[in-house]
């Protein structure tokens, strides 16, 4: 006897002609919509009026974010402020932003760099005729200029109020990325907490109301991770993700020149993700309009890069930046051993007599600078040189990349005080409020290097990739796959250049990269355990619908009537 097939009723969605993920851009970051047809929840139960909600309901998109918002940014003030305000010593690399806008700290005969925060900052005429280094941080430096009267805090730019920008900013990242996954409740706390945890941990937090470039590289990536999640879930909410992505995408590629290669992964993202979901195949998916307004956004990002890399190569600022750079990759990275200094040496084209210099940077008292040789070869100590070294010498590319990455696993740096003289800590103390990441880092071999973070970057693309290609995905699994594939392109793309073209501060110039993977990692276990819930319960779905074929596999046959 035959049986009817097993068809679910059609629901018309009463949604006013709004495609699924309209309802996630009515707030300017709100997250995850509603109940949806198909997608498992019910549209409405009988006996309730549609308008009422019932008691205990999950509020609104609207109202996850502004909670999710209000909680962020009061625990981040808290963090900062309380119960003095902290942020990481100047290392002689904030000159460039603030003496360009023509202002200098106010330090009451302090020592000026590497030991006390100074917040308050004065204009100065011995910062006339200076430009400010190019940079996506002075917007949030320029806000600051603006409301430190505003609200009342000394000197005509106060750093606490940047740094508090930083922590709006920071704050809607948390809620946008947050209110965008669309998991269960208690998943979404899970990681809310870990996102605020990562982005205040001191390894990050310190530079915040620093004068430096990294904060807007790192609110920067939050807010690209958190604008991942909206593209391609129809227009508004698409719209919605653009601004996210792309306002994150300016403040991270244009941060400084070593985060300008973030363009490749951000861009790449922004047009991929865009695609219309389930309305036609290959190319065609890219003709609608929101697709086209990815391809916008990353053309400009794309754009403003290009200026800033022929900028960074052709003026003289970015040249001598490259120069010093140059040096201190070569000797405090490549050739750090005398013995083996005169073959490596002559293999760049320099003298052999430099092997004196092996392991001193390029301000160093004993600097190869002073070398009576160092103009004649100055035109050798290039990136171009160097790159061309390592390709033909990969054994010492390893070897760099290792130690980099050894460097990079310390997560913060120790260095540099953290503390105004107010506060009454002793010179160069540093704070430890927040901890965690940095702590769990610790807790592993130091010399892993390499062998955490290429594993760790492999396993999580991985992961993403299972998310949009094993069996029917569920809606999350694409937003979270397309989040781990940037944050975790951003990562491997940010390595490069302190690794093999920076030389010093490694630990410090490696913020970006650990942000990056920490995101991704982050995101990454509740897909891993989502993708393991869905293959456990189509395997139990296989195994129910064979049952019945089985046990009628093994009723006895009748042999029929006796004659």
């Amino acid at each position: 006897m035959s049986q009817a097939p097993n068809r679910k009723p059609k629901v018309k969605a009463k949604s006013g002609g709004r495609v699924s993920g309209d309802e996630l851009a009515m707030h300017a970051t709100a997250g995850a919509t509603g109940p949806q047809p198909g997608n498992g929840a019910p549209l409405s139960r009988p006996g309730r009026r549609p308008g009422l909600r019932p008691a205990g309901r999950v509020p609104s998109s609207a109202g996850r974010w502004l909670a999710f918002f209000g909680a962020a940014l009061t625990l981040l003030l808290v963090r900062f402020l309380v119960p003095t305000p902290v942020a990481q010593a100047d290392n002689r690399d904030g000159p460039r932003l603030t003496c360009g806008l023509g202002m200098v700290p106010v330090t009451g005969h302090h020592p000026r760099f590497f030991r006390f925060a100074y917040f308050e900052y004065r204009l100065s005429p011995a910062c006339a005729g200076h430009h400010p280094y190019p940079s996506s941080a002075l917007v949030p430096l320029e806000a600051g200029h603006l409301l430190t009267p505003l609200v009342g805090l000394p000197g005509n730019l106060n750093m606490i109020a940047v740094g508090v920008l930083y922590c709006v900013l920071a704050a809607i990242a948390i809620a946008s990325l947050v209110t965008g996954l669309r998991i269960g409740w208690w998943a979404r706390l899970l990681v809310a907490a870990a996102c605020w945890l990562a982005i205040a941990d001191s390894a990050f937090f310190d530079v915040f109301g620093g004068p430096f470039s990294e904060p807007a590289a790192l609110v920067g990536l939050m807010l690209v991770a958190a604008g991942v999640l909206y593209l391609g879930r129809g227009w508004r909410a698409t719209v919605s993700g653009l601004v996210l992505a792309g306002t994150g995408g300016f403040l991270a590629i244009l941060s400084k020149e070593q985060y300008l290669v973030l363009a490749a992964p951000v861009c790449i993202t922004l047009v991929l993700a865009t695609a219309s979901r389930g309305s036609g195949r290959g190319l065609q998916r890219f003709r609608s309009r929101q697709a086209a307004a990815g391809l916008m956004v990353a053309t400009a990002l794309a754009v403003l890069a290009g200026g800033y890399w022929a900028w960074d190569y052709t003026s003289s600022y970015g040249q001598r930046l490259h120069h010093i750079q140059a040096v201190d990759m070569i000797f405090t990275d490549i050739v750090t051993n005398r013995s083996s200094a005169p073959a490596q040496l002559r293999a760049l084209g320099l003298p052999a007599s430099w092997a004196k210099y092996a392991g001193d940077y390029y301000w160093d008292t004993r600097s190869v600078r002073f070398s009576p040789l160092y103009k004649r070869y100055e035109g050798r100590l290039t990136e171009g040189n160097i790159a061309h070294y390592l390709l033909a010498h990969p054994g010492t590319a390893v070897s760099v990349g290792q130690q980099s990455a050894e460097f990079a696993q310390q997560f913060r740096i120790t260095t540099l005080g953290d503390y105004p003289v107010s506060a009454g800590h002793p010179k160069g103390a540093y704070e430890s409020r927040v901890t965690v990441f940095t702590w769990l880092a610790r807790q592993l071999p130091p010399g892993l290097g390499l062998w955490l973070y290429l594993p760790l970057w492999i396993v999580m693309a991985a992961l993403a990739a299972l998310g949009l290609t094993v069996g029917r995905p569920r809606p999350w699994h694409r937003d979270g796959a397309a989040l781990v594939l940037c944050m975790t392109g951003c990562a491997l793309v940010s390595f490069v250049p302190p690794a093999y073209f920076a030389g010093i501060s490694t630990t410090r110039h490696m913020v970006g990269m650990n942000l990056s993977t920490v995101l991704a990692l982050i995101v990454s276990v509740p897909l891993a355990v989502s993708l393991l819930q869905q293959a456990v319960s189509r395997r139990r779905r296989r195994l129910l619908a064979a049952a019945p074929v089985a046990e009628a596999a093994q009723q006895p046959v009748s042999p029929g009537p006796l004659r």
